[in-house]
């Protein structure tokens, strides 16, 4: 009898420590879903002009976690090469474009613009031009968040993605 007692204690206890376990997993999962997030939208490409194959990206991208995320890199398979970019006028007044080496930061909580005249994703080397109406394949590379696959509209501004006048439409935000 003392045997199966002790057996018993033995199972009920590791029952109780796989279940703390199962528990302390769901609860961390759940904790570094709430610290990382990221939102794009509002996001459009301009169309290239002619045969040119070098073209800017624009988007909002928001952190709605608590911990700051760096966007490190964009990749897409139409594109030999892009980098993202910023702009600044110089002492001089005259408008500079300058690659951010270490990447933009998206602090927690907080959103970056990614539109003409500041920082920007700069798309060079296309496989062929981009025509409004089209949509370019893009993968932004954050520290945290990791890749996040975007399809993003050719046009002339948010406005111009499908949906309503002025607003990006709901297919067009991403997580």
């Amino acid at each position: 009898m003392g045997r199966m007692t002790r057996q018993h204690l033995i199972e009920v206890g590791l029952a109780l420590a796989l279940t703390v376990a199962a528990l302390l997993f769901v609860a961390l999962t759940v904790w570094a879903d709430q610290r990382t997030g990221i939102v794009v939208s509002e996001a459009w490409v301009r169309p290239t002009i002619g045969e040119g194959r070098v073209t800017a990206a624009y988007m909002t991208i928001q952190n709605v976690g608590t911990a700051d995320d760096v966007l490190r890199g964009v990749q897409s398979p139409k594109a030999a090469r892009i980098e993202i970019h910023e702009t600044n006028i110089a002492a001089d007044g005259v408008m500079k474009m300058r690659p951010l080496e270490n990447g933009l930061t998206i602090p927690g909580g907080g959103s970056a613009s990614l539109k003409p005249g500041g920082a920007h994703v700069m798309v060079m080397g296309l496989d062929g031009k981009l025509a409004r109406g089209e949509t370019l394949p893009l993968t932004l590379e954050f520290d945290t968040a990791g890749p996040i696959e975007i399809s993003v509209p050719v046009g002339i501004g948010p406005s111009s993605a499908p949906g309503k006048e002025g607003d990006a439409a709901p297919e067009h935000q991403y997580h």
